[in-house]
């Protein structure tokens, strides 16, 4: 998944202004009538909904909005460039090239100018006073006088995408987060019973009667993810946007306790604002365990004064009050 990209985005440059002069009967240079340049194009960032990545991204790392038209005969202005809108997911973050925030992209409306255009130069019909003060310095003959067009701005850009889900999954790897977001939404991830099937988040929605809540599946993580262990990081930013984390602790591990504190340090580790978001923690993989083993892992979390939901996600054993806990939280 491409959700971290350095790009340089640049508007376009305005016209210049042109030189010419009316043409009548007896007077082959007559006044001036030269028209002004055109403005360059503006670069702007719009949210797209076709977009879940930072793909377009990838290997293209300059982009140029078109420049304004040069001015012509007759007063004539020039055309004004083409903006450059460059499309990007909703949740991406605009950074500038030391990391400061410029703004977060959280509306399908938005529309955010980051280069403008350069002006567009003055034609000599606008420069009239220019020419007659020449004259009066002495200056004699046809006096060539235009503007150039001023240059676009030109800014280097970091962009993040931070993905917009009400719930998080997360948990270690072969935890059953995949299984369980197939269960509870549309989504259709790889599912598999090896460790790091799920290689990139994955998105669904859980349709109720009167709501639609947004769930992510995140990637697994292992001990020391939040300093760049084994898919390190990459991921851990897409669950600081989440209201609500649905930790899966797998019943069939070892240590299904020591999972659970593993996976909650390193939320913590990488950003307090993690430790703050709820979590409903659920026992899962219930159907390949002994009834008498899940009671022993219950009574651990219990012992910690930790509610627990008992789940099978594969078997579909308990969702159904998963569900309704969910819907409770955004009542």
């Amino acid at each position: 998944m491409v959700d971290y990209v350095h790009i340089t985005v640049r508007a376009g440059n305005g016209g210049n202004g042109h030189v010419s002069f009316k043409i009548s009967r007896g007077k082959p240079f007559g006044e001036a009538d030269g028209g002004s340049g055109g403005k360059g194009g503006d670069a702007i960032f719009v949210p797209s909904k076709d977009l879940n990545t930072l793909a377009p991204y990838r290997f293209k790392k300059n982009f140029e909005a078109k420049p304004g038209g040069n001015g012509g005969r007759n007063n004539r202005t020039g055309e004004h460039g083409e903006d450059l809108l460059l499309e990007v997911p909703l949740g991406t973050l605009i950074k500038d090239k030391k990391g400061e925030l410029i703004y977060d992209l959280t509306k399908f409306e938005d529309r955010i100018l980051v280069a403008e255009g350069g002006k567009g130069g003055r034609g000599n019909s606008h420069l009239k006073h220019v020419i007659l003060e020449r004259k009066k310095l002495g200056e004699r003959g046809l006096i060539r006088v235009y503007e150039p067009g001023e240059s676009g701005e030109e800014i280097e850009l970091t962009l993040e995408l931070k993905i917009l889900a009400d719930v998080g999954l997360v948990g270690l790897p072969n935890a059953g987060k995949s299984t369980l977001i197939s269960k509870l939404t549309s989504a259709k991830p790889k599912v598999a019973d090896y460790p790091f099937t799920t290689l990139e988040p994955g998105l669904g929605v859980m349709h109720t009667r009167d709501k639609e809540i947004v769930i992510a599946d995140i990637p697994g993580l292992i001990e020391g993810a939040s300093s760049g262990k084994g898919l390190g990081d990459q991921f851990l930013r897409h669950i600081e946007r989440t209201r609500l984390l649905v930790h899966l602790v797998a019943v069939d591990s070892q240590e299904p306790f020591k999972s659970y504190e593993i996976i909650n340090k390193e939320l913590s580790d990488y950003s307090e604002k993690l430790k703050e978001i709820p979590q409903i923690i659920c026992l899962n993989k219930t159907d390949l365990v002994s009834e008498e083993r899940v009671k022993e892992i219950e009574a651990n979390f219990k012992k910690k004064k930790i509610k627990v939901f008992k789940i099978s996600a594969l078997a579909e054993v308990g969702l159904e009050e998963l569900k309704k806990n969910l819907l409770s939280h955004f009542s």
